[in-house]
């Protein structure tokens, strides 16, 4: 339940960024580096090696996840700024101007410590995989090889973030620096040594959804509470999502739930880099609950935002994604024969 987990979370940030919905979006961000940093550690070891041939794979289909749907959405995303349009739109969503911005664009690599900060992002949400690739590399050399050196890691990260309070009191520190993220991949990647060590027989899809269910209030209540308990439930829910993906990794579901799971799995990623193209889309077609002089839309209007977000990424997985998967599978073939 991997892939519909991927597409909750993606929504979550949608509702932040879009509705102003606070804090589920950011709390599902650190989730989805947890997530991240468990999965990659997971296939270096079940599916790839540490070895150059297996690196060399796992890069290959990393690349082929991450930048086939990433070009096309900045493609649209130009045509639809070279139009003109005044519509809503974040201020840092706008043309590069130099070799340098428009490398960071094309690349996700945005040179900043707080990714975030780099000015402009066509698609503003993908400063996230500035972190998400430099730990993906780190994963892939080792960093997580070992028992060892995954708490290790774990520990440094811990360190990293008690710095931050004692010295550099800044939340944009503990959450978008790269550093930042150092912390949750760990979490993620110290899960796949205490599963190996605490298997679980038997998991409920009610034990999950209860887990659910407590991730959302948290981030209700850490709005409702003062400024120690609102931190303290940062803290909270990288327990609750830890707890959510352990339970996931042995929940035992049929192969048709896991092939529908996999399909709405391929809509987390282009919902996530897509989304305030989108908006711009539907400021200009429909309008409905836009707030002026904002880049936000009323909440009444979010099931029309919805069919659109729907609607332009159906395309985009089943005449990209879709594609980009069998190629990817044709290569994993490949790759065994040559075994």
């Amino acid at each position: 339940m991997f892939g519909t987990l991927r597409t909750f979370l993606a929504i979550n940030v949608i509702l932040l960024h879009v509705f102003s919905i606070p804090t589920l979006g950011n709390f599902s961000v650190s989730f989805f580096f947890i997530l991240s940093g468990f999965l990659m550690t997971l296939i270096m070891h079940d599916s790839y090696s540490y070895k150059i041939r297996g690196v060399t794979r796992f890069w290959k289909n990393r690349l082929l996840r991450l930048f086939p749907v990433y070009l096309i959405i900045i493609v649209l995303t130009i045509f639809v700024l070279k139009l003109g349009l005044n519509t809503s739109r974040p201020p840092h969503m706008y043309m590069p101007n130099t070799l340098s911005e428009w490398l960071a664009n094309i690349s996700m690599i945005y040179p900043n410590i707080v990714p975030h900060r780099f000015e402009p992002r066509l698609s503003p949400p993908s400063w996230a995989l500035t972190n998400e690739m430099l730990f993906y590399l780190l994963i892939s050399i080792g960093i997580s090889k070992t028992q060892l050196r995954t708490l290790f890691w774990f520990i440094i990260s811990v360190i990293y973030f008690a710095v931050t309070y004692l010295y550099y009191d800044i939340p944009t520190f503990r959450y978008s620096a790269v550093f930042a993220s150092s912390l949750p991949f760990s979490i993620g990647a110290l899960l796949f040594w205490l599963i190996k060590k605490f298997p679980l027989k038997e998991v409920k899809l009610l034990h999950v959804g209860f887990l659910y269910v407590l991730f959302i209030l948290n981030a209700v209540y850490c709005n409702l509470v003062n400024d120690f308990l609102s931190d303290l439930s940062i803290y909270v829910n990288m327990f609750i999502s830890t707890l959510i993906i352990y339970l996931l990794y042995f929940l035992n579901l049929g192969s048709s739930i896991r092939k529908i799971d996999k399909k709405i799995g391929l809509y987390s990623y282009p919902f996530y880099l897509s989304h305030y193209l989108v908006l711009i889309m539907y400021s200009v077609l429909i309008g409905y609950g836009v707030i002026d002089n904002t880049f936000k839309i009323e909440v009444k209007a979010m099931p029309f935002y919805f069919i659109l977000l729907i609607g332009v990424n159906y395309l985009l997985v089943h005449f990209l994604e879709m594609r980009v998967d069998r190629f990817k599978l044709q290569l994993k073939n490949k790759q065994f024969k040559a075994y």
